[in-house]
């Protein structure tokens, strides 16, 4: 330190610890800030901003192609489901499709006979559940819309080509929206051939369904019901039941 002293002594320059030092240590931080040259800055904004644009971009298409994914397993699910597995001559097959890949929940001796058409908004339809009951049987040719949930006690007997409307449309909605609402079917209900239930009804326990009626309000239990709009016809007098439908027929 002496040396320095010395040499800014001898070049005529005045020294000072506290005075000439202090201005030079604040000069280096001016200098390592020194702002980046302007086209440096517009390359560097430009790659930010195209890097912004191309992460956007790679999300939107992993979404898109997310979303194309689901709809095309569903919509191959749901081909399989009515023009594959339910003309396979195996209840235990068909049984275990519609519990595994659909989710219903189905009971003992449970006969779903081939030709049963499925409409569905989606595998496994948001909470919307599908519960079929004991020794239940339902015929060929029925159809089945799930997308409002559909509860079927034990027992019952569905007769063929009979349909289950679960959804419906607003018709005074300018969007057309849909409406989807349950199926309740009780025990022992008997339910005619080509016979109409829309949505939000429930058949009674031990009540019977005309064939070719159209069932749009609720059917009271033991009670008969018939025409277009279903109305009362008479009373099932017989209102304790022990009888169980039929097993399973075979290649059926």
């Amino acid at each position: 330190q002496g040396g320095a002293s010395a040499a800014l002594a001898l070049s005529g320059t005045a020294f000072s610890t506290g005075g000439n030092w202090s201005r030079v240590r604040e000069g280096i931080p001016e200098m390592k800030m020194r702002r980046m040259p302007s086209w440096l800055e517009r390359l560097t904004s430009m790659v930010k901003t195209r890097g912004t644009n191309l992460a956007r971009r790679v999300r939107a298409i992993v979404s898109t192609g997310t979303s194309l994914m689901r709809k095309t397993m569903a919509a191959a699910v749901k081909y399989a489901t009515n023009y594959v597995v339910v003309y396979v001559p195996s209840h235990a097959i068909r049984r275990a499709w519609y519990k595994r890949a659909l989710g219903w929940d189905i009971g003992d001796g449970v006969s779903i006979l081939m030709g049963t058409y499925i409409q569905m908004t989606g595998i496994r339809t948001s909470g919307r559940r599908v519960s079929i009951g004991d020794c239940t049987v339902i015929n060929q040719r029925c159809l089945i819309y799930t997308s409002g949930g559909l509860i079927i006690g034990s027992n019952v007997s569905i007769s063929a080509e009979v349909a289950l409307i679960t959804g419906s449309h607003d018709i005074n909605d300018p969007e057309f929206t849909s409406d989807y609402r349950p199926i309740v079917i009780d025990d022992y209900a008997w339910i005619g051939t080509r016979a109409v239930i829309l949505q939000g009804v429930t058949i009674g326990r031990g009540a019977v369904v005309m064939a070719g009626a159209v069932v749009t309000k609720d059917v009271e239990p033991f009670t008969v019901v018939g025409g277009v709009p279903a109305k009362t016809v008479t009373q099932r007098t017989l209102q304790e039941y022990s009888y169980h439908l039929m097993t399973p027929p075979l290649f059926e």
